[in-house]
């Protein structure tokens, strides 16, 4: 009798206990290392802090009864702007945020935007534009699985113009000047006679104070961040475009080890985040330029005739990178970038000169 009681005491202890066990696993705590070489002054940054983040952790503590989270290294604390793909790669951390524009060789398909400027300036169509040739071509998303990762969320930047030390209203005007320039766009002033300078952004200031160069293509929020107007009292609008080429990747290995529902629910914020990125870089631009106009910044806009003229003077660039890229490295550039063409045009956009890629 005494060794049945025992029998029975087990089988009625031990469901509960192995409900106890279940129950840990089901509602396990995930950890996420998460960073970037930028600092959170960058609106991308601010978007994956203030959407991201609490809504990853929100919705799959509501939905999966999991917890997510969160180890922060942005401003470098963990990896430079230059080493955020290889650090995803290597699992030194979980997600990063880059742009890919510091990834010029290794993912030199997904600059396509760069290729193609005077493009839409509203990051709106930009970003919706952008994600349309990513999920009708495997190849972009390729680029990153053969670095270990997967593409989470895109995010536009600001429309490209440029800062300068005196007044600019037609490309004649950057003729014989340094421009700073980056990699990617420096044909845009380039093929205008401009001689491009590479200026990592903590030398913006001094670059133009000194006179190293004479204005420097950038975005207006960094213009205004880096008080870059102190130095070059001139903004111009000569709208190259607004690029999509800041991702958010997570580490392979890393995502496929993690629950299912959990993988679903980082994927859908992901796509959330691109249309919420999309209206507030439109927002932050127009509060930009409220902003600059008052501060008494002397601003002129490139006219739709000057713009036309000078976008025809790098009609033929997009087709020289296209030839480089397939040549060397077997990559459809020129497929993306009509692509690219394609579904800004289907989204009501019309360049004021179209790229001549055949």
């Amino acid at each position: 009798m005494h060794f049945t009681v025992k029998k029975i005491s087990c089988i009625l202890a031990c469901p509960i206990i192995s409900l106890f066990f279940s129950s840990q696993v089901l509602a396990d705590k995930i950890t996420l290392k998460i960073a970037s070489g930028h600092s959170p002054s960058w609106h991308f940054i601010q978007l994956t802090q203030n959407y991201f983040m609490p809504e990853v952790k929100k919705r799959v503590k509501e939905k999966t009864g999991h917890e997510i989270e969160f180890v922060e290294g942005f401003s470098g604390s963990m990896v430079k702007t230059t080493e955020v793909l290889e650090a995803v790669q290597s699992g030194v951390i979980d997600l990063g945020i880059f742009c890919i524009c510091h990834e010029a060789q290794k993912l030199a398909l997904n600059n396509f935007p760069m290729y193609l400027p005077f493009g839409p300036s509203n990051p709106e169509v930009s970003v919706q534009a952008t994600r349309k040739v990513y999920d009708t071509n495997p190849e972009l998303n390729g680029q990153f699985t053969k670095y270990g990762q997967r593409i989470i969320s895109l995010v536009p930047f600001e429309p490209y113009n440029i800062v300068a030390r005196s007044p600019i209203l037609r490309a004649v005007d950057v003729k014989g000047k340094k421009v700073g320039a980056a990699g990617p766009n420096a044909f845009w002033v380039e093929n205008a006679g401009a001689l491009p300078v590479s200026v990592p952004g903590p030398d913006m200031y001094t670059s133009l104070q000194t006179g190293l160069i004479d204005s420097m293509i950038i975005f207006l929020s960094v213009m205004d961040s880096l008080k870059l107007f102190e130095v070059a009292p001139n903004f111009v609008d000569v709208s190259f475009g607004a690029m999509t080429v800041t991702s958010l990747t997570v580490n392979n290995r890393k995502f496929l080890s993690l629950p299912k529902d959990v993988q679903d629910i980082i994927l859908a914020v992901g796509r959330d985040t691109e249309l919420k990125g999309g209206v507030m870089t439109r927002e932050l631009g127009d509060k930009m330029i409220q902003t600059v106009k008052s501060k008494g910044i002397n601003v002129s806009t490139v006219s739709e005739s000057d713009r036309k003229v000078w976008a025809e003077m790098l009609a033929n660039s997009p087709r020289e990178v296209a030839r480089k890229y397939e040549a060397e490295n077997k990559l459809p550039m020129q497929k993306i970038m009509k692509a690219y063409i394609d579904a800004t045009e289907a989204a009501g956009y019309k360049w004021p000169v179209k790229a001549k890629l055949d």
